[in-house]
């Protein structure tokens, strides 16, 4: 389960860098795959189809499953599609027949005239309005309008019926105060679970950003990155070294090859996938990717403070420049820059020094110049 979710998050993350400029569209084994900055498709696929990009509209028939991710997701389907996989910040479904919907993101909007068995539902905003067997919902604002023939479930702060719901089996609801519920839902099926506030004291730390859990998993974060930092300068301490010691030549070529390498290696790794003998190596490349995404900014630590310490022990800048990394990567915003450049230029490094290398060009490269 945690190398697809590095694969989803991969995935996702190269369809927005790539943009409109760039797009992968390939058809295999009667499955069709798209991958670009926008995603639109009026045509009948046999197999299953899998789309991610900025905005993803989906008008066609699908046979199989439907696979998709996105900023903005639209799906119309109008006849019969086996299962709908949908993550992104607006999703709208509407479709004639299917066996199941998964969905997460900020906004989930399943209209009027979408006929599922069962519906598995989380994200911010969610509107029920089509008909299903079973519906398990969790969100901050959740509205139900629709006809649910067996079991529903809800867990929210905020739930509202509409006049046209219809509930034949039980009903469940997880929420701080019990909704008005319709008269056209049975009382007696009904099971209220109450949610309990969080301590006004706690609310008011974490309004400030400042609590006792925050703290501690910001101590174990930082000393993590400086045991990690210290194993990898016991067993490889020479070759952080010459990184940093090349860094001022170079680091404006390993950021470049850094985000290459970010874009293509999960691309690549996915279309290896489609074939069977392949499918061993991608499996192995991208855990091997998010590893190495994982250990980015530990490395990148190690790196820049041998480099600005470099008359210090090897040891203890490598435990300073990760400690302050780690730190770095707790300021909101900053973070994500911070993240990123770490990825690319640890990337980069291991691309750049995968190239042939002339002997003894390190001879040349004098430390803390």
């Amino acid at each position: 389960m945690k190398k697809l979710k590095v694969l989803f998050c991969a995935v996702l993350i190269t369809a927005v860098l790539t943009g409109s400029a760039s797009a992968v569209n390939f058809d295999s084994a009667k499955n069709k795959f798209d991958f670009a900055g926008n995603v639109m498709s009026d045509k009948y696929v046999e197999g299953d189809y899998v789309a991610f990009g900025g905005t993803v509209k989906l008008e066609s028939g699908v046979t199989g499953d439907i696979v998709t991710g996105g900023r903005n997701i639209i799906i119309t389907d109008d006849n019969a599609v086996q299962n709908i996989y949908a993550a992104g910040q607006y999703i709208t479904v509407r479709a004639k027949s299917a066996r199941n919907i998964y969905a997460a993101g900020g906004d989930i909007t399943i209209n009027a005239g979408t006929d599922v068995k069962g519906a598995y539902l989380i994200g911010g905003t969610i509107s029920f309005g089509g008909t299903a067997v079973d519906v398990y919902m969790a969100g901050v604002s959740v509205t139900i309008d629709g006809t649910i023939y067996e079991n529903l479930s809800v867990r929210s702060e905020h739930i509202t019926f509409g006049k046209n719901v219809t509930v034949n089996g039980h009903v469940t609801i997880y929420a701080t105060v019990k909704p008005q519920l319709p008269p056209n839902i049975d009382q007696s099926k009904v099971t209220f679970k109450k949610i309990m506030h969080t301590e006004k004291n706690n609310t008011e730390l974490s309004e400030r950003g400042f609590n006792r859990l925050q703290v501690v998993m910001a101590i174990i974060g930082v000393v993590t990155a400086i045991v990690i930092a210290l194993l990898l300068t016991l067993f490889r301490g020479g070759y952080f070294k010459l990184r940093a010691m090349e860094f001022k030549s170079k680091w404006g070529k390993s950021l470049l090859y850094g985000l290459i390498a970010f874009i293509v290696i999960p691309i690549g790794a996915l279309i290896c996938m489609l074939t069977i003998f392949a499918i061993p190596i991608s499996i192995i490349v991208i855990v091997l990717y998010g590893m190495v995404i994982y250990l980015s900014p530990v490395i990148t630590g190690i790196i820049a403070g041998r480099l600005l310490m470099c008359k210090m022990s090897r040891f203890l800048s490598a435990s300073i420049g990760a400690a302050a990394v780690s730190l770095l990567l707790l300021i909101p915003f900053l973070k994500i820059v911070v993240f990123l450049a770490c990825a690319f230029y640890t990337l980069g490094i291991i691309v750049v020094s995968l190239k042939p290398r002339k002997e003894n060009i390190q001879a040349e490269i004098k430390p803390c110049e």
